[in-house]
């Protein structure tokens, strides 16, 4: 058979060593699409908050760039702009570059 000239004791790859890395803790919990999104959403409002307190007083449109957009997410926090009041003009899609410009007035 095959293993009839085999010799000595077979060996066996220890447990320990099969075990898959553990990803690391984010803000006490594990990174998730859920806090991933909500981080994005988070940054994308503090951006557009920023954009509008630099725009107070001013009679021009306010342009927001958004780069790596979730549309999905966009979308959300567009029409949370317009249940506050704001008019969204536009929102121009750069196809595979994935940039936007949204325009509140």
């Amino acid at each position: 058979m095959l293993f009839d000239n085999a010799k000595g004791q077979s060996k066996r790859i220890p447990t320990n060593q099969m075990r898959l890395p553990v990803p690391p803790k984010m803000d006490g919990c594990l990174p998730t699409r859920a806090t991933a999104t909500k981080k994005y959403k988070d940054k994308l409002i503090g951006k557009i908050n920023a954009a509008i307190e630099k725009n107070i007083g001013t009679a021009d449109p306010i342009d927001v760039g958004v780069i790596n957009y979730n549309v999905a997410v966009v979308n959300e926090v567009i029409e949370s702009l317009k249940d506050y009041g704001w008019d969204v003009r536009s929102i121009y899609g750069g196809g595979q570059d994935r940039v936007a410009i949204i325009t509140l007035s």
